[in-house]
C-alpha cells in the first residue's frame, strides 16, 4: 500500500501543461481503485478494466478471469467465462451487462453478461457472418465492439486487404455496413459531441482523432495518440495518452470548446486505458512491470539478485561461468504497437552472486526485433536464439558474438520457443505452434556445431500418449537421448516428462497446479533434479523442485515475489530465474 500513497502523492505534485503554453495547475485528487496482478511475464499483456457508465462498478480481466466489484470496494465477484483467454471487455450502457471477446471456447467469441444472474451466453448466437457488398467476414473477425450511449446502435472494426474498415449495425447485430475504411481505425468511441462514433485513424503515416469516423470531412484533432480514448457524457472532454520524451505515455485531457490540453498524469510506465462515468469520473490504468534475474542455491534459501536492469529468461553457458538473459525495455505500448518488433536483446554476464550487475557484460545481439533464448554449443562457436527478424517467429544461429552472420535454423509455425543445444552438440529442441490454434509441439532439428549448418530437417517429435497437450520448454539430459518436458494438460495442470528422443514411450515425473504460462524448467548440475515453478500458499509463484524419480518435490524460494524460468548451472547446485511484478494500478480522478 505504501507505493500507492507515494503515487498518489507524486501526482499531487503534478504540473499540467496545455498546448497553448506552460500552465501550473492543480492536479486531479485520485482514488486507488485496485492493482491487478498478471500471471506471467512472457505471453501477457496489461490487465485491463472500465467503470461502468453509471459509476458504481469496476470490472476488470487479467485475461483469464472476469472479475466485478463496487467502485467504492468491497466483495469481488467472478464471471464464468466461456474462452481460455478474455481479449477485450466492453460496458453495456445499462450498466448491467459486459461484453467480451474470448477466444480459445466454442468459437462463439464474442459473449454477453448479465450481472444479476452472473450468467454468459454468446451475443448474437445466429450471426456467424456479416457481410457488406463484396466483404463477408466471420463473426471472429469483428472486433472492438462499442455502443452508443442509448444503446441503439454497435460499431465494429475488421481488417481486411491491408485496411480497417469499422462496420455499423444495430443492438441485435443486423443492418450491418461498412460506413468508413481507413489505412488503420482503433479506438473507436461513441462520442456524444457529435452523436457517432469517433476513433484514431492513421492516413499516409500520421495519426489523429477523428471525432466522427462517419464522415470522412469531420474535425481531427491531430495528435499522435496511443491506446483506447474516452468522450465526457457531455462531449466537452475528449482523453486520450500520448507518447513522452522516453516512450513512455502519459494520459491527457482536451478540452472539445477551448482546443486546449491537459496532461493528468506523468509515471515511469504508460498511463492510459480511460473509462469515463456519468458524472464525469475517469478511470485509468497504470501500467508497473518489473523483471530481473536471480538465483538461488538449489537446496533453497534467499534469493539473490543477479541484475539490476531489465531481463529474463535466462540460460548457462555450458562452462557454468556465464549467464545469458533477454534484456531491454519493453511491454510499454509504444513498443508493442510494433509487435513482434520489440526492444528486446540477447546479452550475458559473468556470473556472481555476490555483485548484481547493472548492465550487460556483452551484447550479443541487438537488432531491431525481438530476440529471445539464447543457447551457447558446447562448443562455444555458436549461439541459437528465438527472433522474429525477417518477418519470422523461428529458431535462429549464428557464430558466437557475430550477430551480422545470423540465419535462420526452423521453418514456420507459431509462438516458436527458446532453443536448446544437446550436450553431444548434434541436436537443437524447441517448440512451436505449427498452426495458429498455438498449441506447441516439439521438435528437433539436427545440427552439425563445427560449421553450424543443420544435418536435419526439422523433425517433429510426438511422445507416445501426449498427442493432444502442448510443449512449453524442454531440457536435455547428459546422455543428449532424452529430453526433460514441461507438458501443459489443461490451462491449470501441467505435467513433468521425461522423453526419449526416439520416440519410444516416456515416463510421467510430476504433475502440478500453475496457470502461468511458459513457466519453465530447469535441471539441476547433477541431473537428480528438476526445477519447474508454481503458486505457494500464498499464490506467489515460487520456485520448486522435484527429484528425477518423481518421489521428492521441495520449495526453494520463499520471499512474496513471482517468478517464472528457472535454469540450472551445468557446474554447480544454483538455480537462476526470472523474478517479476507485473500489473495494472487502476485509478480514478475527477478531473
Amino acid at each position: 500500500m505504501l507505493k500507492y500513497l507515494l503515487l498518489i502523492l507524486f501526482c499531487c505534485l503534478l504540473s499540467c501543461e496545455t498546448e497553448k503554453g506552460q500552465e501550473q495547475t492543480s492536479a486531479p485528487q485520485m482514488q486507488f481503485i485496485k492493482a491487478v496482478k498478471q500471471k506471467g511475464p512472457v505471453a501477457y499483456r496489461d490487465p485491463f478494466g472500465a467503470i461502468s457508465p453509471d459509476g458504481k462498478l469496476f470490472a476488470y480481466s487479467d485475461r483469464k478471469q472476469i472479475l466485478v466489484q463496487q467502485v467504492v470496494g468491497g466483495a469481488t465477484f467472478e464471471l464464468e467465462k466461456h474462452g481460455t483467454f478474455v481479449i477485450t471487455l466492453t460496458w453495456l450502457p445499462d450498466s448491467q451487462h459486459l461484453v467480451t471477446y474470448e477466444i480459445g471456447g466454442d468459437r462463439e467469441y464474442w459473449y454477453i453478461y448479465d450481472l444479476l444472474t452472473k450468467q454468459g451466453l454468446p451475443l448474437w448466437p445466429d450471426r456467424k457472418v456479416f457481410s457488406n457488398n463484396n466483404l463477408e467476414l466471420d463473426r471472429a473477425d469483428i472486433k472492438d465492439l462499442t455502443w452508443s450511449s442509448d444503446g441503439q446502435q454497435v460499431a465494429g472494426l475488421s481488417k481486411n486487404d491491408g485496411k480497417t474498415q469499422m462496420w455499423i449495425m444495430n443492438n441485435i447485430g443486423e443492418d450491418e455496413k461498412v460506413i468508413a475504411e481507413n489505412e488503420l481505425i482503433e479506438s473507436i468511441q461513441w462520442n456524444p459531441s457529435s452523436n457517432s462514433f469517433a476513433g484514431i485513424i492513421e492516413e499516409n503515416g500520421k495519426r489523429s482523432i477523428q471525432l466522427d469516423l462517419a464522415n470522412s470531412n469531420s474535425e481531427k484533432i491531430k495528435v499522435d495518440s496511443y491506446g483506447p480514448i474516452a468522450f465526457s457524457p457531455d462531449g466537452q472532454f475528449l482523453y486520450f495518452s500520448l507518447a513522452n520524451e522516453k516512450e513512455v505515455i502519459d494520459l491527457q485531457q482536451y478540452d472539445m470548446k477551448s482546443k486546449s490540453r491537459t496532461q493528468l498524469a506523468s509515471f515511469s510506465r504508460d498511463s492510459y486505458a480511460p473509462s469515463v462515468a456519468k458524472d464525469g469520473s475517469v478511470l485509468f490504468r497504470l501500467q508497473d512491470y518489473k523483471v530481473f534475474i536471480a538465483a538461488v542455491d538449489g537446496d533453497g534459501g534467499e534469493s539473490k539478485p543477479i541484475t539490476t536492469f531489465m531481463s529474463e529468461i535466462s540460460h548457462w553457458h555450458p562452462d557454468g561461468k556465464l549467464l545469458s538473459f533477454t534484456y531491454g525495455n519493453w511491454r510499454r505500448v509504444m513498443d508493442d504497437r510494433n509487435y513482434p518488433d520489440i526492444t528486446q536483446e540477447i546479452g550475458y554476464v559473468n556470473f556472481d552472486m555476490n555483485q548484481p550487475k547493472d548492465k550487460p557484460d556483452v551484447v550479443v545481439r541487438a537488432s531491431y526485433s525481438e530476440d529471445q533464448g539464447m543457447a551457447w554449443s558446447p562448443n562455444n562457436k555458436w549461439i541459437a536464439f528465438h527472433t522474429h527478424a525477417d518477418g519470422t517467429d523461428d529458431i535462429w544461429i549464428q557464430p558466437n558474438n557475430d550477430a551480422s552472420k545470423g540465419k535462420p535454423l526452423s521453418k514456420g509455425g507459431y509462438e516458436t520457443g527458446w532453443p536448446r543445444w544437446s550436450p553431444d552438440g548434434k541436436w537443437i529442441v524447441s517448440n512451436t505452434a505449427p498452426t495458429s490454434d498455438r498449441i506447441n509441439k516439439l521438435f528437433l532439428i539436427g545440427i552439425n556445431q563445427e560449421t553450424g549448418e543443420p544435418t536435419t530437417e526439422q523433425i517433429e517429435l510426438v511422445p507416445p500418449g501426449l498427442e493432444e497437450g502442448s510443449f512449453t520448454d524442454s531440457q536435455w539430459m547428459n546422455d543428449s537421448k532424452n529430453l526433460i518436458v514441461e507438458y501443459v494438460v489443461t490451462p491449470e495442470l501441467k505435467e513433468i516428462h521425461i522423453v526419449p528422443i526416439d520416440g519410444k514411450p516416456g515416463k510421467k515425473i510430476h504433475s502440478f497446479n500453475s496457470d502461468q504460462l511458459y513457466s519453465g524448467i530447469a535441471l539441476s548440475h547433477d541431473q537428480k533434479w528438476v526445477a519447474y515453478i508454481a503458486p505457494d500458499e500464498k499464490g506467489n509463484f515460487q520456485v520448486f523442485k522435484v527429484s528425477i524419480d518423481g518421489k521428492v518435490v521441495k520449495q526453494l524460494t520463499f520471499d512474496a515475489t513471482n517468478k517464472a524460468h528457472p535454469a540450472g548451472s551445468p557446474t554447480d547446485n544454483i538455480f537462476s530465474f526470472t523474478v517479476f511484478n507485473y500489473e495494472s494500478i487502476f485509478w480514478l480522478m475527477k478531473p
